[in-house]
């Protein structure tokens, strides 16, 4: 352990965030903003959120006072807002697209989701103001957010943009292990075998496209396995998600405890299976690269 406030700080970095720009009004309308990671959910009742405001920032004063706030969520095309929110610079609504929104707060156009809330409690913290506030209105939008990691931003959407381009190569095939009522989709092959539902064509797009013309609506979360495949000489990606809808003709749902003895057609997807089982069990996810045969395993999420 140390006190060294620099390692401290840097020791705080280790934690993935993503980015926001937290906006508000100045008593005479002027919109003010800045560029915060420190921001967290608190309560769906009453629905609350939190963020931190350094007692030494430009506009501590004037989010302190203020009887509305928003929270921008960005996305990872806004690196570009991100900094200029950093900035001092003095016309930062004059460089970046926004509206008005509820309450009059500024709302940036593009943002992954905005927020806009009331100031509902300002609790002191050290060199901090904990900003909590109550949500009244608040909007999403389609995208990949910002991240941002031991001062640096990456991309959350990067891993599928590696996958596909892993999976495009000749012999490769791209499926999912998807979730449903407490257990596994599997499709039902001709000759009474199981395997996992795969893609016509080694891209995400195509595997959504291909269960959701069969009724159900596949939620993909991350890359669950991603290994070379020598008997194709391709690559094998698997992804994690959930799935629901009527289930079609030709699948079934193979409860997580019966994953051990059911037949399925691949050996590697009969292991990649074990695996989700114990990774179910332990409620922590892990993801496997190597070969069809070997490979490390790493933690990646809890449950």
């Amino acid at each position: 352990m140390t006190s060294d406030p620099r390692a401290l700080r840097n020791a705080f970095g280790a934690f993935a965030t993503g980015v926001t720009v937290i906006t508000t009004r100045q008593p005479d309308g002027t919109p003010r903003g800045f560029t915060a990671n420190s921001f967290t959910s608190v309560s769906l009742d009453p629905p609350l959120l939190l963020v931190c405001l350094a007692k030494t920032a430009h506009s501590a004063d004037v989010f302190a006072a203020a009887p509305h706030f928003a929270v921008n969520i960005l996305t990872e095309d806004q690196k570009a807002v991100s900094g200029l929110f950093a900035s001092r610079a003095a016309d930062k609504f004059q460089q970046c697209a926004w509206t008005p929104g509820h309450a009059d707060v500024p709302l940036l156009d593009g943002a992954l989701a905005q927020f806009a809330c009331a100031n509902h409690q300002l609790v002191d913290a050290g060199d901090h103001l904990l900003l909590i506030g109550r949500v009244e209105a608040f909007a999403t939008n389609e995208g990949q957010p910002l991240g941002y990691f031991r001062g640096s931003y990456f991309s959350v959407g990067l891993e599928r943009d590696l996958a596909e381009a892993a999976a495009a190569t000749k012999g490769s095939r791209l499926g999912a292990v998807l979730a449903c009522n407490g257990g596994i989709l599997l499709a039902q092959r001709a000759e009474g075998a199981l395997s996992l539902p795969l893609a016509p064509r080694p891209s995400l797009d195509s595997l959504t496209a291909s269960l959701t013309a069969q009724g159900l609506t596949p939620y993909i979360d991350f890359v669950y396995a991603a290994f070379d495949d020598r008997a194709t000489g391709g690559h094998a990606i698997y992804y994690h998600g959930q799935v629901s809808g009527t289930l079609p003709q030709g699948y079934r749902i193979v409860p997580l405890t019966d994953l051990a003895s059911a037949p399925l057609a691949n050996p590697v997807e009969a292991q990649m299976l074990a695996r989700y089982a114990d990774d179910f069990r332990n409620g922590s996810f892990t993801l496997y690269h190597g070969t069809e045969t070997s490979g490390h395993v790493r933690q990646i999420g809890a449950r």
